[in-house]
């Protein structure tokens, strides 16, 4: 793949995703990131004097354009970017951190998010002419939230880049949520690195996700790469029944109000949903008792490397019974919730998903520790799932099984199913999508105030909560020009005249904001190629 270094952004950013295969170029668009060709960019000067702000935001999609031998990743070669290998697969691929760099390092005033958006380059411009030269960096992002025509079934490498894109958003607090919500975004992320994960180690069959017929994935027995929720083969749900039916072994055991003050251990075998309490191993002394998992309550008490608890309230013939039950080694504590937790819900031990809900669980735990997993590549922290302002509300132990019980809702989802969602989700939040300007209005008090731009208008907010003081609809406004002598912005609406100044970036990007989203949106036919002409008319302005 090459793109000219001389071309347009514009058709710049056609020829990258062409080749790499992201339909839609026209919502996208490149931006600057911290290196000599913009050290003096007041924005990125900003950014640059605080160590891990630049990185939460600018992962996603980052094309790195300096020499390198390792495949997949873009580079320059006399003035062209090149792409070694095959890049899809790094463009489908989510990482935990970038770079490096903790999120919660990043704080988001309406400072840093104005500047961000003061970044972008301008599309009618090559980026040769804006400074850009071998073994600098460039960035592409979705520029436009105006996602068209999204299909599972040929937008594989576009919804992976919206899912980071929106996901890096959430994390690093671009975008604010509730409590509730980060726990689902939480979930559905958890899901889809479950789902990543397992699409590593099976062969590739198909890349279109089938439609889930079980409750759970089937992590083991799955043959698909991506659907990971369809019903397993009778062989395959018979070796997993007969492989989770095998699940005993010795834990120790209390109930009642005694609890942990008495506990002795006891043999216990899972058969579907019922837990069964022997002397010992040889159940020679016969049964002591049955518990009886389905629709009861479970939680667990873990405190890492010391402490791993199952807290059941069950049922004991007639009557509900509070039990605990508690094993010094964490892989068998995952085995043994898993089981409780799937008949807990109504599915039995042997149910295919047990695997699924181990892995999941086993990433739950993973969250208390303080130190990195065994293997790196598992490794996991609860910063990478939810933003850190809800990390300082509550503790990991209290959010880790939140996050699990979120996740019970969307394990049956695919790896693109539960990209999409999460999506969705994010469109449905109020900030989602918008771009932040610093200006100055001159009908109202002479002083900076935050400009927001979304797909449907224009937004005043206020600069500390964030709430929308007014908004002004793209489908009102006649007109909108510059003054480029006293860079002055004008927009006239049906029953209103904005005049303001713009602090925090060129107001020419805000002028391509404004062009781009109204070009979106006079789009009847998506099917239609893109009319170049008119984006750059709408987008261009005019500068004497």
């Amino acid at each position: 793949m090459k793109v000219n270094l001389a071309a347009d952004c514009f058709s710049a950013v056609e020829q990258v995703c062409k080749g790499v295969g992201i339909r839609r170029y026209e919502e996208l668009s490149f931006m600057r990131c911290n290196n000599r060709a913009i050290e003096n960019h007041p924005a990125m000067t900003y950014f640059a004097q605080r160590k891990g702000a630049t990185n939460a935001f600018l992962e996603p999609l980052l094309i790195r354009d300096k020499l390198s031998n390792h495949p997949g990743e873009p580079t320059v070669v006399g003035g062209e970017y090149h792409v070694a290998g095959s890049s899809i697969g790094t463009m489908v691929t989510s990482k935990d951190v970038p770079d490096g760099m903790l999120l919660n390092r990043f704080t988001t005033n309406s400072q840093d998010r104005a500047y961000f958006h003061g970044l972008w380059f301008d599309s009618s411009k090559s980026l040769f002419s804006q400074g850009v030269l071998e073994n600098d960096f460039v960035q592409l992002r979705f520029k436009y939230f105006m996602f068209l025509d999204l299909d599972p079934n040929v937008d594989t490498v576009r919804i992976a880049q919206i899912y980071e894109q929106a996901r890096w958003a959430i994390l690093s607090e671009e975008v604010d949520c509730t409590e509730e919500e980060a726990l689902s975004f939480a979930a559905l992320q958890m899901q889809v690195r479950l789902a990543a994960r397992q699409a590593k180690t099976e062969p590739s069959h198909t890349d279109e996700p089938a439609a889930s017929d079980t409750g759970d994935l089937d992590a083991a027995l799955n043959d698909l790469q991506v659907s990971l929720g369809t019903e397993p083969t009778a062989n395959q749900a018979a070796a997993a029944a007969a492989s989770v039916q095998k699940i005993q072994g010795y834990l120790k055991f209390s109930k009642g109000s005694r609890f942990f003050k008495s506990a002795k251990p006891f043999f216990f075998s899972f058969h579907d949903s019922t837990l069964s309490q022997y002397k010992d191993s040889a159940m020679a002394g016969g049964l002591i008792a049955r518990f009886n998992f389905a629709d009861g309550e479970v939680s667990m008490d873990v405190e890492p490397e010391k402490k791993f608890t199952i807290i059941a309230s069950v049922r004991e013939g007639d009557n509900v019974t509070d039990i605990r039950l508690s094993t010094n080694n964490e892989s068998d504590f995952t085995m043994w919730y898993a089981a409780c937790r799937m008949a807990s819900r109504g599915k039995s031990a042997g149910h295919g998903g047990h695997d699924n809900m181990q892995a999941a669980i086993q990433m739950v735990l993973d969250m208390h520790k303080s130190k990195k997993v065994r293997d790196e590549s598992e490794a996991i922290v609860a910063e990478h799932f939810v933003p850190h302002r809800i990390l300082k509300k509550k503790p990991i132990k209290q959010i880790a099984p939140a996050i699990l019980d979120a996740h019970t809702g969307v394990s049956g989802h695919s790896l693109i199913d539960a990209r999409l969602n999460y999506i969705k989700t994010c469109e449905a939040l109020l900030d989602f999508g918008i771009s932040y300007f610093i200006v100055r209005f001159q009908s109202f008090r002479a002083k900076d105030e935050l400009l927001g731009v979304a797909y449907k208008g224009l937004i005043r907010l206020d600069p500390k909560t964030h709430a929308h003081l007014h908004t002004w609809r793209y489908s009102t406004m006649r007109s909108w020009n510059i003054n480029w002598e006293i860079k002055e912005m004008r927009i006239e609406h049906e029953d209103e005249v904005l005049t303001f100044t713009c602090s925090s970036a060129d107001l020419k990007i805000l002028h391509e904001f404004i062009g781009g989203y109204i070009f979106m949106s006079m789009r009847k036919d998506v099917h239609e190629p893109v009319n170049t002409e008119m984006f750059f008319k709408l987008t261009g302005g005019w500068e004497g």
